[in-house]
């Protein structure tokens, strides 16, 4: 297999913008440089970011055995969100003359975040513990976290993620795209977008750059001043967190403060193992099991094959509606595989999807 050029990390990315949208400043763009075609990679890097969340999440998702459990219902929302997230940065890429590439989304789990985000973290496709929501939530980690306050009925034991100095967030990287859309304010073209289910929107001046952007930090980690967004539902990061300490998180417009609410049992959950790097081999699982893992597999490179051509062929909407049932095919697949012990597993865990695709240029 030939050896993939080395990638900028999403603080050298987010730099490299910093420089093309202030270009009087100190570290401004080389002489030759363009800053459409920074644009472009950024944008790519965005929609790698955003989809390679989405399988840890369908993994955690799928283990809740109560599918109408408050959890479940979160991580749900959050998984359309990160798909409508993914389309936005698609159309804005699309928008300057790019093609997202949809197969180049998908690391082999478990791996960092693709840009190095957030160093040190490794993400996991397991089912759902307490460790795997604080992954999720360095994951969506704003540039500062609203408290919760103090209460009598919910200790409260200070904040589960601390910062890390000199950490990019995902919404500074956002913000990052959204100087140099400004700045040198393109012409956006809508040949190439698609809107429909998890991607209702185009984006045809900067102006809507602008709000998709927006909305993909409100709906993620939260503005800098609120944790929820307009309609008042938590940003993802407090989403997390709300499962993670076991009670809701209420915003207070007036005081300005996260309360507690409600206690939130945590769901019974399949204990699905992590995931191996690179994915369990047939020659190590029984022929069932191997059976709906090939299929997963099989069922998931369809999956980005017809998202790719959502974005590249003639008809694209109808791609990608058949993506999303597509998408809804794979949890077929993936809830059998968890109710299967891995033998001589001294924890009682089970197998899971391993996301692998299978397509000509894997």
């Amino acid at each position: 297999m030939a050896t993939r050029p080395a990638q900028r990390t999403l603080r050298q990315h987010a730099e490299r913008l910093r420089g093309m949208a202030k270009p009087a400043r100190k570290g401004a763009a080389r002489a030759g440089e363009s800053w459409l075609e920074a644009l472009r990679e950024s944008l790519q890097m965005a929609v790698t970011l955003e989809f390679a969340t989405v399988p840890p999440y369908l993994c955690a998702l799928w283990s809740i055995g109560e599918e109408l459990h408050p959890v479940a219902v979160s991580i749900r929302e959050i998984v359309q969100q990160e798909m409508l997230h993914m389309g936005l940065a698609a159309n804005m890429l699309a928008a300057i003359g790019g093609v997202p590439k949809i197969a180049a989304a998908v690391p082999a789990y478990p791996t960092g975040l693709p840009g190095g985000v957030h160093e040190g973290l490794v993400v996991k496709l397991s089912g759902l513990t307490r460790q795997i929501l604080e992954d999720f939530m360095w994951i969506e980690r704003p540039v500062k976290a609203f408290e919760e306050e103090a209460s009598p009925h919910h200790a409260h034991e200070g904040e589960p993620v601390p910062d890390r100095p000199g950490d990019e967030t995902i919404g500074e990287f956002y913000d990052c795209i959204k100087a140099v859309f400004v700045h040198h304010r393109p012409v956006l073209a809508l040949d190439h977008q698609i809107t429909g289910p998890l991607a209702w929107r185009t984006v045809a001046t900067v102006e809507d750059v602008e709000e998709a952007i927006e909305l993909i930090k409100t709906q993620g980690e939260g503005s800098s001043r609120k944790p929820v967004n307009d309609r008042g539902s938590l940003s993802h990061f407090y989403r997390f967190r709300e499962a993670y300490e076991g009670h809701q998180l209420i915003w207070n417009r007036a005081r300005k403060v996260l309360e507690a609410g409600d206690p939130i049992p945590f769901p019974a959950v399949s204990p699905m193992g992590s995931v191996p790097k690179g994915g369990y081999r047939q020659a190590d699982v029984t022929p069932e099991v191997w059976h709906l893992i090939d299929k997963f597999d099989d069922t998931f490179t369809s999956l980005l094959d017809q998202i790719q051509k959502a974005w590249t062929e003639p008809g694209g909407q109808a791609y990608f509606i058949r993506a999303i049932a597509t998408m809804f095919e794979l949890e077929r697949y993936a809830k059998p595989l968890m109710r299967i012990p891995i033998p001589k597993d001294k924890h009682g865990r089970t197998y899971g999807p391993c996301f692998r695709y299978k397509g000509a240029n894997a």
